[in-house]
């Protein structure tokens, strides 16, 4: 079974049909310690750049992974407003089918917001190792 989660109406109400229209926009940050891609290539976005990404169509479908850098850990997506998958800790499915024809929807979309997605990465601290400490033998060993 996949634990890949789709982005529901429910956590962002119409946030996920934002990127259904000409002129909606899909902007990913990525700070440093890792990558944000597509899982099919598609889109790939490196440490430290912010990547715009037109959505023209209803037939968007993508799916993003937070790939970590080595010596960081994927905690989760960015929790704040106007951001995409928001907490979430796996893979961001971002789909704009089924929304045609919907004139809510639409009229929404024709405000040519920008929404993000962003990782967020943590770096793993790593502890020097302990000293070995070799001690004289003591009398009777």
């Amino acid at each position: 079974m996949h634990n890949h989660r789709v982005f529901s109406l429910s956590r962002g109400l119409l946030a996920l049909t934002l990127l259904a229209l000409t002129g909606c926009n899909l902007e990913i940050r990525v700070p440093q310690g890792g990558t944000v891609r597509s899982t099919d290539g598609a889109y790939v976005c490196e440490a430290g750049q912010t990547c715009v990404i037109s959505v023209v169509d209803f037939f968007f479908d993508q799916t993003f992974v937070a790939e970590p850098a080595m010596g960081y850990y994927f905690s989760s997506w960015r929790d704040k407003d106007g951001y995409l998958c928001a907490g979430e800790t796996g893979p961001c499915r971002l789909a704009t089918a089924g929304y045609e024809g919907n004139p809510e929807v639409q009229a929404f979309l024709e405000s040519d917001q920008t929404f993000s997605l962003e990782p967020r990465f943590v770096l793993i601290l790593q502890c020097p190792e302990p000293e070995i400490v070799i001690s004289p033998a003591m009398p009777g060993d």
